[in-house]
């Protein structure tokens, strides 16, 4: 407890020095009015980089990455293992990552998992393999603890929590998963995100269509899943229906080739994006995994942007930058002006970003 105060202290300290706006909580009601007025703000090429989330290398910002953060605005930095220092230097970093833009400060995403994957120290909760075999009145609680926990530090996105179904023990998502069940991985993560709601940190729920058959890495490969969508429905697709029906905010798409799907992997597929859109109703924010990843070393760096837009991807994520950002957001904005891409079809993209930016924990 005195830990927690004491970092919540610290985090006060650090926001003051940071000037930036601290967004307030706010209804659903309110949340479009204010995500108008945002956009209304922004020029083509800052609306353009509201849909970039990107890496920067240590515990504290560079002269050069202050400088291309305040320049290029991107609409969120992701925090990797290379970031973690001190309590006090993380909270310091976000805090001089968020000053970079005072008018729309970038959101602060971490893959917070617990267990395996987890980026802050202190974390109170526990990894999804032991989550699991809890109830879900215990997760839920878990769930909370750890929101809070991020919000102390100032990170507003948790790329968490998995909706992959470790089916065998060489899964690539054994110890990542809740289970080995459709029913009860999908009650864990609906669980999960009950008791994360409310607090003002975006949960976003991953790798869809689901990464959990086979032991392939997506980080060096690109797995393959030979799925039929009316197996995936029955099966790798329940969590994820599971988390749409419990109002997820953001759903990652995966490096993952279901062939019988589309001869791209997921995270560039448009018939991903139309399920999960249309099949599951999802409205939320539609965000890719690591984009620099080797599953998609196929493809050049611009036209692996240009088939994600394509697809329908709202965010895109970065832990290794293939190029500068402004290069790729000035990319995206010489189609726009081309009349290559619909300057409307950037605002759609922008709302739902700006929406989880500015609406976590709205109730």
């Amino acid at each position: 407890m005195t830990e927690r105060l004491n970092r919540r202290m610290l985090l006060a300290g650090t926001a003051a020095l940071a000037a930036g706006t601290v967004w307030p909580r706010r209804s659903i009601a309110s949340l479009a009015k204010v995500v108008e007025g945002t956009l209304t703000a922004l020029s083509l090429t800052e609306r353009i980089a509201q849909l970039f989330l990107v890496p920067v290398a240590s515990t504290a910002l560079t002269a050069e990455e202050e400088t291309w953060l305040r320049t290029a605005k991107p609409g969120g930095v992701l925090l990797l293992g290379s970031n973690m220092g001190t309590p006090e230097e993380i909270a310091t970093l976000i805090a001089a990552i968020r000053a970079t833009n005072p008018d729309v400060p970038p959101a602060v995403a971490a893959d917070q998992e617990g267990g395996l994957v987890t980026r802050l120290p202190g974390d109170p909760a526990p990894g999804a393999l032991e989550l699991g075999a809890l109830p879900d009145e215990e997760v839920a609680a878990y769930a909370r603890q750890r929101a809070e926990f991020l919000t102390d530090y100032g990170v507003t996105v948790n790329l968490a929590p998995v909706a992959d179904i470790a089916w065998t023990p060489d899964s690539f998502m054994a110890g990542r998963s809740f289970g080995s069940d459709p029913a009860t991985v999908a009650d864990k993560v609906a669980a999960y995100l009950r008791g994360a709601a409310g607090v003002d940190v975006a949960h976003c729920v991953k790798h869809f269509p689901g990464h959990g058959r086979g032991a392939t890495d997506s980080h060096v490969a690109l797995p393959i899943v030979d799925l039929s969508l009316e197996e995936w429905r029955a099966t790798d697709g329940v969590p994820f229906a599971a988390a749409v029906a419990a109002e997820a905010p953001m759903v990652m798409l995966g490096h993952l080739l279901y062939p019988q799907w589309d001869a791209r992997p997921a995270s560039l597929s448009p018939e991903a994006v139309r399920v999960l859109r249309e099949d599951l109703g999802f409205a939320g924010a539609i965000v890719t995994d690591d984009l620099g990843m080797e599953a998609l070393a196929a493809y050049g760096p611009l036209e692996t942007l240009d088939l994600a837009f394509a697809a329908g991807v709202d965010w895109f994520l970065y832990a290794i930058l293939p190029l500068p950002p402004r290069d790729l957001i000035d990319h995206l904005a010489r189609r726009v002006e081309r009349g290559d891409i619909d300057g409307a079809d950037i605002d759609d993209r922008v709302r739902r970003v700006l929406a989880v930016k500015l609406g976590a924990g709205a109730g």
